[in-house]
């Protein structure tokens, strides 16, 4: 991906969930599984590619669970954003730039 210059930002790709140019669009995908349309939660890692997914689950007003980077408090982070949310508003949760504590509903989910 590097030598072919298909990757996006956070560079180098190495050690890490490569973001790649078009994976927003690949992300878009998702909306066609039959299991997407089923489920009402949906967990999605915190890697920058996967930023579009984390976009869809909330426009699809489903409950968006985020591992906790590095473990520091509980396991996943259970975002639900507020009703009649904002496009803006669901792109800040869908993104770490904001903690999901100040944006919507947050519950960490620890093991029990």
């Amino acid at each position: 991906m590097e030598s072919q210059n298909l990757a996006d930002f956070p560079r180098p790709v190495h050690h890490r969930i490569p973001n790649f140019k078009g994976s927003y669009l690949a992300c878009q995908n998702i909306k066609d599984l039959d299991v997407f349309a089923r489920t009402q939660e949906v967990k999605v890692d915190p890697d920058k590619p996967l930023e579009g997914v984390r976009l869809l689950v909330l426009q699809s007003k489903k409950t968006l669970l985020v591992p906790t980077p590095r473990l520091r408090t509980g396991l996943f982070n259970k975002i639900t954003p507020p009703p009649g949310a904002t496009k803006d508003i669901l792109r800040k949760c869908a993104t770490s730039q904001v903690p999901p504590e100040r944006l919507g509903r947050q519950d960490r989910i620890s093991k029990t």
